[in-house]
């Protein structure tokens, strides 16, 4: 009997262990598998795709929350376009204002480099034509993700109310996490 109990603990234990692999694993993931024509991805249950509403935009989802809604938006330039991952990060961190600065990291998935940031402040948005900003919205968040893949970076911009960015981080996470490179073009 204490064998068999050793070998349950054992397997139990095994069960629970990290491979040394610097490629973060895909997790298994519900939802609805959409082809970004380079990359693929899982929208995970409770977001809401929308179609595009611009021609830049590869795709676009409202998270819905109590403290308003969040929009996640997906834009593809081909290789080469949009500048790099740095002049990106830069972009997007100087359209905060009384910001906390930013956190930034990065990852690999499915074999693709992957660099993150996650920053809190008052979103002002993107410059306007003829000049000027967007009014500043207070305690607003942005989790943004940038995959580069042999067609050129995708970059991942989800926006929103703290509160609502917040609730959805996790399944923003494993949205991340569960991406892989593909050769489809998007339908």
């Amino acid at each position: 009997m204490f064998k068999k109990w050793m070998l349950i603990i054992g397997l139990v234990a095994g069960l629970g262990c990290d491979s040394n692999s610097s490629d973060n694993a895909a997790p298994t993931m519900v939802g609805t598998a959409q082809d970004l024509g380079g990359v693929a991805v899982t929208v995970p249950v409770g977001w809401q795709t929308e179609l595009p509403s611009n021609a830049m935009r590869k795709a676009q989802y409202k998270l819905p929350g109590e403290s308003g809604d969040a929009e996640l938006v997906v834009t593809h330039f081909g290789a080469g376009g949009a500048g790099g991952v740095d002049a990106n990060l830069e972009r997007w961190k100087g359209q905060f204002t009384e910001s906390d600065g930013g956190i930034t990291s990065k990852q690999t998935v499915s074999g693709m480099p992957v660099t993150l940031l996650d920053i809190r402040g008052s979103f002002v948005g993107m410059q306007r034509p003829m000049g000027g900003s967007q009014d500043p919205k207070g305690g607003q968040r942005m989790l943004a993700a940038i995959v580069e893949t042999s067609n050129g970076a995708f970059y991942f911009k989800l926006v929103g109310p703290e509160a609502t960015v917040t609730q959805w981080e996790a399944s923003f996470d494993q949205f991340v996490k569960a991406m892989k490179p593909s050769g489809g073009v998007k339908a």
